[in-house]
């Protein structure tokens, strides 16, 4: 049976999970969206939880609330919640389970298609991925797909984690480039952008009706697997 709620982890007060709450909505699932900055939901307390995105880096020991968040994620795999990571959180799910997290070679922005590895999961997009980092595959997970950059999806158990936005939308896309515009890094990468970002804008808007459809089967896989 589908639980009646299921908990968004964002990782700043000011992040939004896009096009996820109306998804799941139309699927009568209240996701309820909550702020790393407040206190964890005990784990015995979930029946489902989906871990956002971050600019930070999923091995960056700096961050004040990484380890919590990475020891607290164990212990919500270990009671067996089904989780979903999406991008920073794929990353973080994939450490919880065992793998691990790296700068990866090359950089990965745009929309691509996956290669898809086994029968039962054939999303293959394309999707918009923007990630300077990667995951390892955790030992006992299935690999799902990939690109020729990185490792796009994994599952184990009733856990997935996808390093690609499925969720994206314009009004979360803005909140990306707040963030670019308002630290040192995000102004960084800005001088070096060009009009990347007006352009990658425009594109999320025109392919919105095609990736929220996309988006749609990724969110009925999940409750399924519930």
């Amino acid at each position: 049976m589908k639980p009646a709620r299921i908990v968004a982890v964002v990782h700043s007060d000011t992040d939004v999970p896009g096009s996820l709450p109306e998804l799941f909505a139309e699927q009568g699932v209240e996701l309820e969206v909550r702020s790393i900055t407040r206190p964890l939901i005990a784990p015995e307390m979930l029946d489902g939880l989906v871990i956002m995105g971050s600019p930070e880096s999923a091995y960056d020991s700096r961050l004040p609330w990484l380890d919590a968040e990475l020891e607290w994620l164990k212990e919500v795999q270990c009671r067996g919640v089904p989780s979903w990571g999406i991008c920073f959180g794929s990353q973080l799910l994939a450490r919880a389970l065992g793998g691990s997290v790296h700068r990866n070679a090359h950089v990965e922005i745009g929309w691509t298609p996956l290669t898809t590895l086994q029968n039962d999961w054939q999303h293959v997009g394309p999707w918009l991925n923007f990630h300077f980092d990667a995951f390892t595959l955790p030992p006992d997970a299935t690999l799902l797909a990939k690109t020729n950059l990185a490792l796009q999806v994994f599952r184990q158990g009733k856990s997935i984690g996808m390093q690609f936005h499925p969720e994206i939308d314009p009004a979360m896309f803005d909140t990306w480039t707040r963030y670019w515009r308002s630290t040192q890094e995000g102004r960084r990468f800005l001088e070096t952008a060009g009009d990347l970002p007006e352009r990658m804008r425009a594109e999320i808007q025109d392919r919105q009706p095609a990736n929220r459809e996309n988006c749609r089967h990724l969110v009925k896989d999940f409750l399924n697997q519930i």
